[in-house]
This record gives structure tokens, sequence and C-alpha cells, in this order.
């Protein structure tokens, strides 16, 4: 694995970025700014839970670090939608404290946060998964976007 920081770690990284890039530039606020937010943070935490939950009912290994230790292919609950549920969930975090820190300089932060988790977890994470499951996993990959 190309990572050596765990994804969460990198969100909240990422999400303090946010917070300090709105003393840089002037803040944009509208109407229910902060319900939004929080909106979209139980989204962002609905889809990241119950994956983690789903990992270990089957029994397989969570860690960023090692998905050559893999022993199942969840593929049920939310992974049926996007085959990184718990990736998703970290980006609508990061999503949420932009519009509610209301700071235009939190998108290019996102972008950026897509672009590591694609690059440095997502892409090796896929190869791992695809050398132990082969055809099973090309199979899920047909069916299921990565994101959403």
């Amino acid at each position: 694995m190309k990572a050596k920081i765990p994804p969460p770690i990198i969100a909240l990284v990422m999400i303090a970025i946010i917070y300090l890039s709105s003393f840089i530039t002037e803040p944009i606020t509208f109407g229910y700014q902060t319900f939004i937010s929080i909106l979209i943070v139980v989204i962002g935490l609905s889809c990241a839970i119950p994956s983690f939950r789903l990992f270990a009912k089957h029994k397989t290994t969570i860690s960023p670090f090692t998905p050559s230790e893999t022993t199942a292919l969840v593929t049920d609950g939310m992974y049926r939608y996007s085959r990184n549920p718990m990736y998703l969930g970290l980006v609508l975090l990061t999503i949420a404290a932009t519009i509610f820190f209301g700071t235009w300089m939190g998108v290019i932060v996102v972008v950026a946060f897509v672009f590591l988790l694609n690059f440095l977890q997502i892409i090796p994470e896929e190869e791992a998964l695809h050398n132990i499951f082969g055809e099973e996993y090309v199979e899920y990959q047909r069916k299921v976007r990565r994101w959403i």
C-alpha cells in the first residue's frame, strides 16, 4: 500500500484546512447553511458506520493498510451502491465542513481529498481485491460504481 496515514486522519486534516481557509477569505453565508451541513454529516455517517459494521459481520479486515488480508468480498448493504461507502462518508464530511464554514477554498480541498483517496488508497485496494477475488471482483466492479 502507498498510504501511510489512515484516511479518517487525512479527512480530519482536510477539515482543519477547510476551517483555516475560512479565515483567509470572506465566508459565504446563506439560509439553512448549518442545517444542510448537519444533514450531509448525517448522510456521510450513515454511509460509513453501517459499512464498518458489515466488515465486522463478514469478519474481514477493515485496515486500509492491509487489503491483502481481506477474507470476504462485501457486496451487501451500502456496498450494493458504492464500492467505497466508508470513503464516500469521509468525503461527505469534508463537503459538510466546506458548507458549514462557508469557504469556497473548501471545494479545492474536497477535490484534493478525492484525488488522494483515489490514487493512494482506492486504486491499490482495488488491485489487491482483484488479486484475491479475481473474476468475482471484476464482476462486482462492473455492477457497482467506485463512488456512487
